[in-house]
Formats: structure tokens, sequence, C-alpha cells
């Protein structure tokens, strides 16, 4: 019933939980560390500054990173690209990002999206910058 009452408040105390998850595991120093999603609800800027972070903790562990936002993974080691359960394609950022395929179009697409979201969306805008 309070989730229905204040819906922001309890997705805020939920992203809070996530960030303690988090920092808990990489506080226990695991081997692996699996992050679901986890860097959805921030910006690009803290996303990237983030995953420079977790490189640096992550050599010689196990990162494993479900991602929608491409953009987390232009470094990783291998990607994986599920499709119905199956592996659809496989390799890493410079292939896929060149292949014909689901990740070659949905890179390409969200790098059109976040080239848009930098244009000023009126004239007023564009005379405060």
């Amino acid at each position: 019933m309070e989730f229905r009452d204040k819906p922001m408040e309890n997705l805020i105390r939920l992203q809070e939980k996530d960030i303690c998850k988090n920092a808990r595991a990489l506080l226990l120093e695991a081997e692996i560390l699996i992050l679901d999603d986890a860097l959805s609800a921030v910006d690009g800027r803290t996303e990237h500054q983030i995953l420079h972070n977790l490189r640096q903790w992550g050599e010689g562990r196990t990162v494993i990173i479900s991602a929608h936002r491409l953009s987390a993974l232009t470094e990783a080691s291998e990607i994986l690209v599920l499709q119905h359960g199956h592996i659809a394609q496989r390799g890493r950022h410079e292939a896929l990002a060149v292949q014909p395929g689901w990740y070659r179009d949905m890179y390409r697409y969200q790098q059109l999206e976040a080239a848009l979201d930098e244009v000023p969306q009126t004239q007023e805008e564009a005379l405060d910058a």
C-alpha cells in the first residue's frame, strides 16, 4: 500500500538499496561481481566514472554486467547478446559495432539518441548556453 502512496520515494529507496548491495560486494572484495542493469539510473558522466573505477577494482576478478545502455559495455572483454534465451552475437565492442545485427543497430540508435539529447530543445536553451 505504501508503494502506491509514494511511488517516487519508494523508487529512491529501491535505488539506495541497490547502491548499498553493490557497495557491500565491492567492500567484501568478491571474486565475482554481477551487476544487473546497475547503471541505468545514473547519467552518462557518472556511469563513465563508475565504470572507470570498476575496471580498476575488477582486475583479476570476474565482473558480469547486464546492461541496456550499450555504452556501459564498450570496454568489456567479451559481450554476449541474448535473444530469446540464446546467444545471438558474441565478441568485443569493436567487432560487434560493425557487424550486422542487433548490437550494431542498437548501438547506433543509442548514439544518435544521446546526440539528440545534447541538442538544445528550444531557442531559449540555445540562448542560455
